[in-house]
């Protein structure tokens, strides 16, 4: 880290062109205004060295009113850690804090600069999209999570502070390794927490345990991963809004956390802060978790029967009707349609897929989140419309999107679309599949509560959507409307 020394002048920039007859000044016979105030967007600015990121001056008058074609001086405190350009282009040299200054007419604004160490270059092979962080395993099995962490469900210390409503949360802007030094085979991550299995199959969990999601026979939350307290090994795992539930070789099933509306499978409406057997003596083939705040599970016996349990408010049981009741045990899926697969996501809906690619959805639909074209809520499976044929499809959350990918790797969601989660460059909700912008050919893909993330087959990690907890892993709190690439890969 340099020291700092005497502040540089850069240059002197023109913003805009005064129009004929006084421009912002009012009638040509009128004195101009003079400058009252000066703002640069973003005040904040955390940047790693080599990157480079567009300040804006906005000049406004003692009424508020915004002028342009005035003279503004850009400068940096420290030009050994930043620099900025005649039109406020911030580079990044080395680590360290400089204050960026834009002055007009005796008025200055600043903007804060924070510069970190390059990241260094890895490569992802497996990830996870949870509530608003989202988690990824090297090759090697480190693990490396992003976004926010407030609970410890990033497995680390978050090193940035993001303001987030309500108030403002430790938040990791581009990926952080995962503390504790084992190797992962497998992630996924709920609302707040995240769980790992290692190569013989023993299950670690961190973050939020108010409900006992993290299986340790505790109400604990933890910033490290911690062991499941059982002697089971899984086949795999997952994680929904507050639950966990995870399957073994032999096809038996647990769940543990929240269990309000039944949404572990017991029989109960019971938390468990241990793992406890889903009932029914069912074996099921594929689990998935799900829900917005409250839960539901899904699962495939052998011969693609479908059964969910849980939470049933809109439907996304596909038990025929809604209500608010519990539903404690496995119910069959309305249709005798044979899946592959299922999803349940961070929100109030289910979506599975048949051997021939055809995807089905059910429960809310307020943006479309099931693609039949509709904002109806649906009680039993409904086709996605458009004929497309998909390899995966992926329940999010909140509101509910969903995304799928075709065999030959072009990507499409539909749903809520608020925050670009939908990615086809736009925030206007889909209830029919909007391709993916970008052409970007990908082999697997995770849908979080209102974020996406994808890796294409060339192996290299994009996510979009809802940026503001530094979900998207681009050293920003910045939203995108499409997919964005994780920092720190080659």
């Amino acid at each position: 880290m340099g020291g700092a020394l005497p502040r540089q002048l850069m240059v002197l920039a023109l913003f805009g062109i005064t129009a004929c007859g006084g421009g912002d000044d009012g009638g040509s016979n009128a004195p101009p205004a003079p400058v009252a105030s000066v703002t640069i967007i973003p005040s904040t600015l955390p940047l790693t060295v080599g990157e480079t990121q567009q300040l804006t001056a906005v000049l406004r008058n003692a009424a508020g009113t915004e002028l342009t074609g005035r003279t503004v001086t850009w400068t940096t405190s420290d030009a050994t850690v930043a620099t900025v350009s005649t039109s406020g282009l911030v580079s990044a040299l080395s680590t360290g804090s400089a204050t960026i200054e834009a002055s007009s007419e005796g008025q200055t604004g600043t903007a804060a600069v924070t510069v970190a160490a390059p990241i260094p270059t890895r490569t992802f092979v497996a990830f996870t999209a949870g509530g608003a962080h989202t988690c990824a395993l090297t090759a090697e099995g480190a693990a490396y999570c992003w976004g926010r962490g407030e609970s410890g469900q990033l497995g680390a210390p978050a090193p940035s502070s993001c303001p987030l409503d309500p108030g403002v949360f430790p938040c990791a802007l581009a990926p952080v390794a995962v503390g504790g030094g084992l190797t992962f085979e497998q992630i996924t991550g709920g609302g707040s927490h995240t769980c790992g299995l290692t190569v013989d199959g023993t299950a670690y969990c961190w973050g939020s345990n108010t409900s006992g999601q993290l299986g340790n026979n505790s109400t604990t939350q933890s910033q490290v991963p911690v062991p499941v307290a059982t002697e089971l090994h899984f086949d795999a795992l997952d994680a929904g809004a507050n639950h966990t539930c995870g399957v073994t070789s032999g096809g038996a099933s647990y769940c543990w956390g929240l269990n309000d509306r039944g949404q572990l499978g017991d029989g109960t409406t019971t938390n468990r802060t241990v793992p406890v057997a889903v009932s029914g003596g069912l074996a099921f083939e594929v689990l998935t978790a799900g829900g917005f705040n409250i839960g539901h599970t899904c699962g495939v016996v052998t011969g693609g029967a479908a059964y969910c349990w849980g939470d049933n408010e809109q439907g996304q049981l596909g038990m025929g009707s809604a209500d608010v009741d519990p539903h404690a045990l496995p119910t069959a899926v309305s249709g005798g349609l044979a899946f592959v697969s299922l999803t349940a996501g961070l929100g109030r809906h289910t979506c599975g897929l048949l051997d021939t690619g055809a995807a089905y959805c059910w429960g809310e639909n307020t943006f479309g989140a099931l693609g039949d074209g509709s904002t109806i809520a649906r009680a039993i499976p409904v086709p996605v419309s458009g004929g497309l044929g998909f390899t995966d499809v992926k329940a999010g959350g909140f509101i509910g999107h969903t995304c799928g990918f075709t065999d030959t790797g072009a990507a499409y969601c539909w749903g809520e679309n608020e925050r670009g989660q939908v990615g086809d460059g736009t925030t206007i909700d889909r209830s029919l599949p909007s391709a993916v912008a970008g052409g970007l050919s990908f082999a697997d893909l995770e849908a979080g509560f209102r974020h996406t993330c994808a890796l294409t087959t060339s192996g290299t990690l994009y996510c979009w959507g809802s940026g503001a907890a530094g979900q998207l892993g681009i050293n920003s709190t910045s939203q995108r409307n499409a997919p964005a690439k994780v920092l720190g890969q080659p």
